[in-house]
């Protein structure tokens, strides 16, 4: 979905959040959020979140659009209970917001029906494989599955720097309670959740490390935030390990070419792949693997096509 400056006029004067909510439909958490992050201007200035407004403004918002070379990706594997994606990166696993955001969610259940579900999340930046339930017995049972980590998922990074040796990453982490445009980040705080990582370097070139990493925990960007906090932050990582500046100007330029992304963040997107997949259903035992994600480094894909590391 690009964003798309549309033009209003107000006729009479109205506070800002209230005209979002009675005219486009937002609730104030929704008002608040394009307030802050400046979505709403008037003669090119943003407008606050106590001012009122009235005259001609202009609203960046989202509007729908095909993409329609996105419905042609094809599961990975499928059976009668279930189903695999390989994920690309920069693409929703669910829709987000009030908003339509074309999603995995889409693909999926135009392919398999709507009882068809994704059973775990992945960022939008990280490629890699999802598993999802077709039918809702499947599902119950996947679900308890994943909610007593009976089903293994591991990750493939680029990582700044050289890491030499097996690391365990064990700093809680938690998501941020205060409102503000870099809020999507997670943090390091002792009032957090556990969250342990486990990585393990695997091989390294010109002054990078591709490493495997098993989120032993679940929390939200955990494998980023901890990389980036031991100072091995992920290659392409528009959020962890970067300046606010550049954090703010990827999240408010939401349409950054490669080779802009690479510019700014080191990779022409997130080098954070959910590699591995394994677990046992009905009997039987099911191992995956995505396909060699980062192409843009020959040197790192030949390591998966000549290593059975897993």
């Amino acid at each position: 979905m690009p964003f798309v400056n549309t033009p209003y006029h107000i006729k009479e004067p109205i506070l800002a959040f209230l005209w979002l909510m009675r005219e486009r439909g937002c609730t104030q958490a929704q008002a608040q959020k394009i307030l802050d992050k400046h979505r709403l201007m008037q003669n090119n200035r943003p407008i606050s979140k106590a001012e009122k407004i009235c005259g001609d403004v202009e609203l960046s918002e989202f509007v729908p659009s095909s993409i329609p070379h996105l419905l042609h990706i094809e599961p990975l594997f499928y059976n009668d209970d279930f189903c695999l994606y390989d994920k690309p990166h920069n693409l929703l696993t669910h829709p987000k917001g009030r908003f339509y955001h074309y999603s995995l969610n889409d693909i999926l259940k135009s392919r398999f029906g709507t009882h068809a579900n994704a059973l775990h999340r992945l960022d939008k930046q990280t490629s890699g494989l999802v598993l999802c339930s077709i039918n809702p017995k499947s599902k119950k049972i996947l679900e308890s599955l994943m909610q007593n980590r009976a089903i293994s998922k591991g990750y493939c990074a680029i990582v700044e720097g050289r890491v030499n040796r097996e690391i365990l990453i064990d700093k809680p982490t938690m998501t941020q309670k205060q409102k503000g445009d870099l809020s999507i980040k997670s943090i390091i705080s002792q009032k957090g959740k556990e969250s342990y990582t486990l990585i393990r370097p695997l091989a390294y070139y010109k002054d990078s490390t591709l490493i495997y990493a098993l989120a032993l925990t679940g929390r939200t960007h955990q494998i980023r935030l901890h990389c980036a906090y031991i100072g091995h932050r992920i290659l392409g990582d528009p959020l962890y390990g970067v300046s606010e500046e550049k954090s703010r100007f990827y999240l408010e330029t939401p349409h950054l070419s490669q080779s802009q992304h690479q510019a700014l963040f080191g990779a022409p997107f997130l080098c954070l792949n959910a590699y591995t997949l394994r677990f046992s259903f009905q009997g039987s035992d099911y191992h995956f693997k995505s396909n060699t994600p980062f192409g843009f480094m020959p040197h790192f894909q030949g390591f998966f096509q000549s290593h059975t590391f897993l």
